[in-house]
């Protein structure tokens, strides 16, 4: 119901109990909206960022074995099958940071909290330093890049 405007008029009774009937059902799915949990209300943008990030994941996923090759602990290259989950969430947290320019603190405490509710003791602390070395290795690499650009060196790909 809109308070600015114009007064609304009607030139019959049936037209004014049909704006009333109106108006109370877009107030009842107002009040539906509002008090319903918030990944219902908010389902499409969640599905849409999901699709983002899955997308970004597969197409940067050979990049990132690289990446977590180099960061990982000797340990959990013997066993990925058992780390699946820890990897998994690497692999996310590259991709968010990467593709998506979610800011990397955030990334990082969010892969640190899925870690410690779905992970065993030490993966919170390796992920966390995983993921700090990957932004520390993204912020030398885009540095150098931009340096590089500079003096006119070319980007090597």
């Amino acid at each position: 119901m809109s308070f600015g405007g114009p007064p609304v008029t009607t030139h019959s009774v049936e037209e004014a109990d049909e704006l009333l009937r109106s108006d109370e059902q877009d107030s009842a799915i107002e009040a539906e909206v509002l008090s319903a949990p918030p990944k219902l209300v908010y389902s499409k943008l969640l599905l849409s960022f999901t699709r983002k990030l899955l997308v970004a994941t597969v197409d940067k996923w050979d990049n990132h074995v690289l990446a977590i090759d180099k960061v990982v602990p000797s340990n959990w290259k013997n066993e990925p099958a058992g780390r699946i989950l820890e990897l998994s969430i690497l692999h996310l947290a590259m991709s968010e940071i990467t593709v998506l320019g979610t800011r990397h603190p955030i990334v990082i405490n969010e892969a640190v909290d899925l870690a410690k509710r779905f992970c065993d003791g030490a993966a919170p602390r390796i992920i966390n330093g995983c993921l700090r070395t990957f932004v520390k290795d993204l912020a030398g690499t885009s540095t150098a890049q931009t340096s590089n650009s500079k003096l006119g060196v070319p980007l090597q790909v």
